[in-house]
């Protein structure tokens, strides 16, 4: 009986310490867990930090707005048939006098702390005539700029 008295207590002895060890497993976690969603792009702006990414940083202005907002080189097409040029997207810089898309090739993006695109109806707002019925670029280096 003694044996018998003795498994028992050791096999007491084992659930008492089993039971706690058990209880300590993790469980599997259900809680919901609050995660902050990437800033959406804006489609019209690019931002600092995307014009300070080193994969554009490598590149000259006109390749990296390409690369980061192709839409702001859509073509849309002459808006009159007396000016094949009418239409055509142009750049500013500080929103300073309008210039040729092509000198972007010989700029980089270091100096810029964004780049906005106008509209045709924004940028014939902002620019008169001069925008010529077509988008503008605006590279801003300037914060003050607006």
């Amino acid at each position: 009986m003694s044996v018998s008295r003795s498994a028992s207590l050791v096999l007491f002895a084992a659930v008492v310490v089993l039971i706690p060890a058990c209880a300590k497993m993790q469980q599997p976690d259900n809680e919901l867990r609050v995660v902050e969603p990437k800033p959406k792009k804006n489609a019209l702006v690019i931002s600092r930090e995307e014009l300070m990414d080193p994969a554009i940083t490598s590149r000259d202005a006109l390749t990296a707005i390409r690369h980061l907002r192709p839409n702001f080189f859509a073509y849309r097409g002459p808006t009159t048939p007396n000016d094949p040029t009418a239409g055509a997207t142009q750049i500013s810089q500080d929103y300073g006098p309008l210039r040729p898309v092509k000198e972007l090739a010989t700029m980089n993006t270091f100096t810029f702390v964004e780049v906005r695109f106008l509209s045709a109806e924004a940028a014939t707002g902002r620019f008169g005539l001069n925008a010529n019925g077509g988008p503008v670029i605006v590279l801003v280096s300037n914060k003050d700029a607006h």
